[in-house]
């Protein structure tokens, strides 16, 4: 098993296990048999480490989020002295906030710890806990769903950001009202009974609400005006059949002045770039109808793009 080093919300540098969490794969209609569903947020899948009252959060890549997630921070009293616990969740902008994906990366992609204690006010984050890896030192991988379930609503600390998450079977019934949550980006299915297995799995599918993808940065093309320097960025998705990036889009919208300065100096150098880009459809030549430039992903490799 993998160990990391993460700095806790206690000052402390632990060392502790990192297990890549378990993700669905994408679907496009509700699977037939025996499956639970939850709702899913639009924000990303994070970790919640919790030891001897302190915490700590950390995304799917193993890269510590704590400092950058201040109102997350709690000191839960049933902790102290306690082992290790590892909690699997989604973090995004809460119902305080101004709901979306963008507004969540304005929380993420910062670094500085001051910048995001301003930015929490506008845009605040909560945790929506789904599953749990480890209790007190105890792995559950081979735990079925629902037991695992019972010991995160037993051990998820109480706190007014953090939530748990129920599972249901009346998916169409509640489908028209969940889609006007816009924290909402869709539901996962999971099958019963399941272990937990580290990475993805097609015993968990996701079924998005909306049309979205995630893309590289292929290149640019030139616009007029000023926006001479970028007029659309050029995306790609991974094509798993010819191992190749195949181009779908020319994205034009949804980036600023700056974004556009910054985005041309990076693909000059060679950088990659990815991103999350909506759209309305797939077109008859696999291109993208009408896509809209979300924002940039710093947690995904050129595989795991795709619509």
């Amino acid at each position: 098993m993998r160990r990391i080093k993460i700095k806790f919300s206690d000052g402390k540098i632990r060392r502790v296990p990192f297990i890549s969490p378990m993700r669905p794969e994408g679907i496009l209609e509700a699977p037939e048999g025996n499956w639970v569903a939850e709702e899913k947020k639009d924000g990303s899948l994070t970790l919640m480490y919790l030891e001897d009252g302190a915490v700590a959060y950390v995304n799917r890549r193993g890269v510590n989020k704590t400092l950058v997630y201040p109102e997350m921070v709690i000191s839960p009293k049933n902790y102290r002295n306690k082992k290790l616990t590892i909690i699997q969740g989604e973090a995004y902008v809460g119902r305080g906030g101004k709901d979306s994906f963008e507004n969540f990366l304005k929380r993420d992609l910062l670094k500085n710890p001051i910048e995001a204690k301003i930015r929490s006010k506008k845009y605040p984050l909560e945790f929506d806990a789904f599953d749990i890896q480890m209790a007190e030192g105890e792995l559950l991988n081979k735990e079925p769903l629902l037991s695992r379930k019972k010991v995160l609503k037993e051990k998820l600390p109480k706190h007014s950001r953090v939530h748990y998450t129920k599972f249901f079977k009346d998916y169409k019934k509640r489908a028209s009202e969940l889609k006007k949550d816009k924290t909402v980006e869709g539901v996962v299915f999971k099958h019963l009974p399941d272990g937990y297995k580290s990475g993805r799995s097609d015993e968990w599918r996701k079924l998005k609400f909306t049309k979205e993808a995630d893309v590289v940065v292929v290149g640019y093309n030139k616009g007029d005006g000023r926006r001479s320097d970028i007029g659309a960025l050029r995306a790609g998705v991974y094509d798993k059949r010819s191992k190749k990036i195949r181009e779908v889009a020319n994205v034009g919208v949804g980036f600023s002045d700056k974004d556009i300065a910054d985005y041309k100096k990076r693909l000059d150098k060679g950088e990659k770039i990815f991103g999350k880009v909506q759209y309305l459809k797939v077109g008859s030549q696999g291109r993208l109808r009408a896509p809209v430039w979300i924002g940039e992903r710093k947690d995904i490799t050129i595989k795991e793009t795709g619509l």
